[in-house]
């Protein structure tokens, strides 16, 4: 055991001491940094302008009013996060319930209608000044999505509108020009049609035409129902309020959509720090090969011992890379948002409660050893980098087929797929990770668990084998199916 320890700390200090190390534990924090801060710097969805040019008469006005509306519920929605990152709820809720009760749901229509009704955004911030924190940053309106330029005189008189059209389409004078004709909405078939140089925008398209869909409902409505003409029947939207049951029956908040999130960044995490570390797990033993020191090693340890420390020494540079990262991504999220660490940490604390995180541990440990095992089983048969790569790229292609699954899986964790796919070996600790959060059968659950620590147990074995069998060895390094046949051979009892 003594010497088990000895070998890891060697590899431990061997990883961290390399300029390779710190080269990746900082290009992660920055990948994520560059995720985050380019479309902030790019100003998010680009700004589409566009004009109307409208010969039936009142489509226009519809579509600014509602684009003035969609302006206003965007504010509405950015003051309502805006003022629970930076005021005193306590103190606001006693002396303005009414507010609170406008912020706490800025999706409904009947708070849209108080926001505008108050003056809007300049209005509401007045009324907050007195109740926020000390160090409150100022508050940063939405940029608006659609910005109406009105049409040029010669464009509205042209009988060919799409010759006319063109020419302030290539001199970026608007991006989408729409035109509504004379009888549009009478039932001749006549469509309204929207002009662009190139690309549609697909959102501004759906803007327009829910916009103009709801106007010729409403001109319907005037027809058969003149006294319902006016009122909000065509607005009229229904409230509701999600609970999670396994959250005490509270509502669902923002903590809720980020943990969903939480499952799926810590199956990442196992994933590109497993193949990371283990990677250089392999070149390290090739490079050992190599040189003949692993033949000083095996004088000094047996090879269970040197498999044993390698594997441990790569778990703990493993935790030194989470424990980094996550440092430095606080200091992000610190440096963006200081509401947003509130709201990891709220959505961790559903995620990694007291029952699951023990398990958690167990599958991301496990997660480890699976692929660390399989990377120096590899390095132990290679004599060079060319020879592991000849085995390392299919191995690569078996073991990112989880990732491609992500999306599935998160759609129905508890499906039947996620149920299936969770009971191959290689892939438990994945998706179980991903799929702990939503609670799965506790057959299951202890199931892939028992799976999981017996595939590991049964890995490290296997690898001290083949360890064993081949790292001093110069033959050919064996094909997929020889390992595989091998491995039948060695749970059959049936190797020599």
């Amino acid at each position: 055991m003594r010497r088990t320890f000895l070998i890891a700390r060697q590899e431990f200090i061997k990883y961290v001491t390399r300029r390779g190390f710190f080269i990746s534990i900082l290009m992660f924090p920055l990948w994520i940094a560059l995720i985050v801060l380019v479309p902030q710097w790019t100003g998010g969805a680009p700004q589409r302008t566009f004009t109307i040019v409208d010969r039936a008469g009142g489509y226009r006005d519809a579509i600014l009013q509602e684009l003035s509306r969609e302006n206003a519920q965007r504010e509405l929605n950015a003051l309502a996060a805006y003022v629970s990152a930076n005021a005193d709820g306590d103190r606001l809720q006693r002396a303005d319930p009414k507010l609170v009760d406008l912020l706490n749901t800025p999706q409904a229509e009947e708070s849209l209608r108080s926001f505008r009704a108050l003056g809007g955004t300049s209005a509401a911030l007045r009324a907050l000044a007195p109740f926020l924190i000390p160090g409150a940053g100022p508050f940063r309106p939405p940029v608006a999505r659609f910005v109406y330029v009105g049409p040029p005189a010669r464009l509205q008189r042209a009988q060919d509108f799409a010759a006319a059209v063109r020419p302030f389409l290539d001199g970026d004078r608007f991006y989408v020009a729409i035109l509504i004709p004379a009888d549009f909405g009478t039932g001749t078939g006549r469509t309204a049609q929207l002009f662009a140089r190139d690309q549609v925008d697909k959102e501004l398209r759906a803007f327009v035409t829910d916009t103009l869909s709801d106007a010729l409902h409403r001109n319907v409505l005037r027809r058969l129902a003149p006294q319902l003409a006016g009122s909000d029947a065509l607005t009229t939207t229904a409230d509701v309020e999600t609970r999670v049951t396994s959250n005490h029956g509270a509502p669902s908040g923002r903590e809720d959509v980020f943990s969903t999130f939480v499952p799926i960044g810590l199956a990442l995490i196992l994933f590109i720090v497993s193949v990371m570390n283990a990677s250089v797990l392999l070149q390290g033993v090739v490079e050992e090969k190599s040189s003949r020191m692993i033949e000083v090693l095996l004088s000094c340890a047996t090879p269970r011992e040197i498999t044993s420390g390698k594997l441990i020494g790569v778990i703990a540079v493993a935790l030194v890379t989470i424990v980094i990262w996550t440092c430095v991504l606080i200091a992000l999220m610190a440096m963006a948002e200081a509401s947003t660490v509130r709201l990891v940490f709220a959505a961790m604390r559903s995620v990694a409660t007291v029952g699951t995180l023990p398990l958690l541990l167990l599958y991301f440990s496990c997660g480890l050893l699976i692929y660390g095992s399989i990377f120096l089983a590899i390095g132990s048969m290679a004599n060079s980098l060319a020879d592991a790569q000849a085995l390392l790229g299919p191995a690569m292609l078996i073991l990112m087929l989880p990732n491609v699954m992500i999306s599935g899986i998160m759609r129905d964790p508890n499906g039947e797929l996620a149920s299936i796919i969770s009971w191959v070996p290689f892939y438990t600790p994945f998706f179980m990770m991903l799929r702990i959060a939503s609670h799965p059968p506790q057959l299951q659950l202890w199931g892939t668990t028992a799976l999981t620590i017996a595939t590991t147990i049964f890995l490290i074995w296997w690898t001290g084998r083949v360890f064993a069998r081949h790292v001093l060895t110069t033959e050919r390094p064996p094909t997929l199916a020889g390992l595989a046949k091998r491995g039948v051979q060695m749970l059959t009892g049936r190797s020599r």
